[in-house]
């Protein structure tokens, strides 16, 4: 991918209106041993959390390929809460709050994807696979860290764009309620403008979200906000977790799931990341 210079005042006030660590634009392309881009990739990557609603596993991420051959789904659990984890990985074991929850849960590849948009805008996407939700057989869903580049080619996040259902809930980086540095304050809630956004899945059809919602025990797909998300399990992915999109072949067919990573990195896809929320 080739990274543009940046010029103009405007991008390089960037950096100055956010609190986050910039990073240099070679991270974009650069391979550390686990990718191209791979640096810049874990210099974004969110925490995810997972809830069990009414007590139920949630089905759960886990790798969509094993030695190149594409994982199939299976069918929906039309938001049973007894058959959402039905067929999916296992999340771990889980343990109350009041009993020193929430756990990690079992670790599961991520995909990421880079994009330049602009000369001085690059899409991180991070991207995991369900091998289904309450309404299909397989699911793909992501959240993008938005970079902006400054004209000695430094790069700040300045937003975070949370997949809903085929389109995106976009917030500007000092609006999203949870963020950290690294481990010593990754148990800190509240803390905004960090380096890490801590996002919650929803349990049902695995919309993304900056905030938990305990209130319900459901989901309404007519309503994007109004599904059950909490924070039972938690993984915020390591070095080989984080791996690169290219492992999923462009051939292979997910059904109603079309926002994988090839599509996500394809120009010709509505999908392509770079045609939503070109406003940013």
């Amino acid at each position: 991918m080739k990274l543009t210079s940046i010029l103009g005042a405007s991008a390089a006030l960037v950096g100055s209106a956010l609190g986050t660590t910039q990073i240099p634009g070679s991270w974009f392309h650069d391979n550390d041993g686990f990718g191209n881009g791979h640096k810049a990739a874990m210099a974004g990557v969110p925490m995810f959390h997972f809830g069990r609603p009414h007590g139920a596993n949630p089905c759960y991420p886990e790798s969509a390929q094993i030695n190149g051959n594409q994982v199939d789904g299976n069918a929906p659990d039309l938001g049973n809460w007894a058959n959402l984890g039905r067929g999916c990985a296992d999340p771990g074991k889980w343990l109350s709050p009041k009993s020193g929850g929430p756990l990690q849960g079992n670790p599961f590849p991520v995909y990421y994807t880079v994009e330049q948009c602009k000369d001085h805008e690059i899409r991180v996407t991070y991207s995991i696979y369900f091998k289904h939700d309450s309404g299909h057989k397989s699911d793909w869903e992501g959240v993008t860290v938005v970079w902006k580049g400054d004209n000695n080619n430094m790069w700040t996040r300045t937003h975070l764009m949370l997949g809903q259902h085929g389109g995106y809930d976009v917030k500007a980086w000092g609006d999203i309620q949870n963020t950290f540095n690294d481990k010593n304050d990754q148990s800190t809630n509240g803390a905004t403008n960090r380096d890490h956004a801590k996002v919650y899945v929803g349990a049902f059809y695995h919309a993304i979200f900056h905030t938990r919602k305990t209130s319900i025990d459901t989901a309404d797909p007519g309503d994007k906000q109004a599904e059950f998300r909490s924070n039972d399990w938690f993984i915020w992915p390591w070095d080989s977790l984080v791996q690169p999109g290219s492992l999923i072949n462009p051939n292979w067919v997910w059904g109603e799931a079309d926002t994988n990573p090839p599509t996500l990195s394809n120009p010709s896809k509505g999908a392509y990341i770079c045609n939503h929320n070109s406003d940013i």
